[in-house]
């Protein structure tokens, strides 16, 4: 086991963790807008991955941990040291992972990138959540789309139509996503949906109907008790005809009954950021995903 000096890293209680979560890192990180207090607590009741850092036996910090990952770390007044705290995590962590398989932060907070640089992780990826208020809209297409739900007949379809928008991406870690990875993505989606007994409703496909191909796609799942657009895209050939906005604005028109927003995620210098600040969205705070390899 690693040298933590005074410090120890032991399991939490998810539930009672939860709490302190909510409190000394939503409150001041705004990552995910979380409805109730109650219910963001009650999110981690079953998990088996939250951890406390203590300090002469005194809960100072806590992390989500759990083999090769590490995210959600927090400090907890009047402790302040978090360059300290994440120093004996990594530690923590570099113990308890697979070697050879690289080791994630997924959630890296600006403030604490230099921290993590010391360790040896390096910059991925930086992201951020942005949030729209749902609402009433009387959206129309024109004739020659055909406008439906996802069905699992559809995957095959929406895999080759991810992989032919997302290669066109400037960033290089999506325009290197490979066909496979899309098939697994689109698989992702009807699990989640069959899981989590999500409606399909809230997602659009567009078929062009003189070629009968599919041309975009706005998929949504539930995250965190709002409807979450997991992907969406539009065929490089049919971009700059109005297809991307109709599909958000049917998709916040569909959830206006029964929820008061909609989320989702964008890598930060996307150009799609300002065409969603034109349709509401507001940023939420940006998230950094480092990674190194386990030694």
């Amino acid at each position: 086991m690693c040298n933590l000096e005074e410090y120890k890293i032991c399991k939490a209680d998810p539930k009672e963790w939860g709490k302190y979560y909510a409190i000394y890192r939503l409150s001041n990180f705004n990552k995910w807008m979380p409805l109730s207090f109650e219910a963001e607590c009650n999110r981690y009741t079953k998990v088996d991955f939250c951890y406390w850092v203590t300090k002469d036996d005194n809960r100072v910090g806590g992390a989500f941990v759990k083999a090769n990952m590490l995210k959600c770390v927090f400090t907890i007044p009047p402790f302040n040291d978090k360059k300290t705290l994440i120093k004996k995590l990594s530690l923590y962590v570099d113990s308890v992972s697979d070697k050879g398989k690289e080791i994630e932060i997924p959630d890296a907070d600006l403030k604490s990138i230099e921290y993590y640089e010391s360790l040896g992780y390096k910059i991925k990826e930086v992201n951020k959540l942005m949030v729209c208020a749902t609402n009433k809209f009387n959206v129309t297409f024109e004739e020659q789309y055909k406008i439906i739900s996802p069905q699992k007949e559809h995957a095959e379809a929406m895999a080759e139509l991810y992989y032919e928008a997302y290669r066109k991406n400037k960033f290089s870690y999506i325009a290197s996503q490979s066909y496979d990875f899309q098939v697994s993505n689109v698989n992702v989606y009807f699990n989640h949906i069959s899981c989590m007994n999500v409606t399909n409703d809230w997602s659009t496909l567009i078929y062009d109907i003189s070629t009968n191909k599919l041309i975009a796609a706005c998929i949504v799942g539930l995250v965190n008790d709002l409807p979450y657009i997991l992907d969406f895209v539009v065929h490089p050939e049919f971009q700059g005809r109005g297809l991307a906005s109709k599909m958000i604005k049917r998709t916040l028109n569909l959830a206006a009954n029964d929820y008061p927003a909609i989320r989702l995620n964008i890598t930060v210098g996307n150009d799609a950021e300002i065409f969603y600040n034109k349709l509401g969205f507001i940023s939420l705070a940006e998230t950094v995903t480092m990674k190194k390899s386990s030694l």
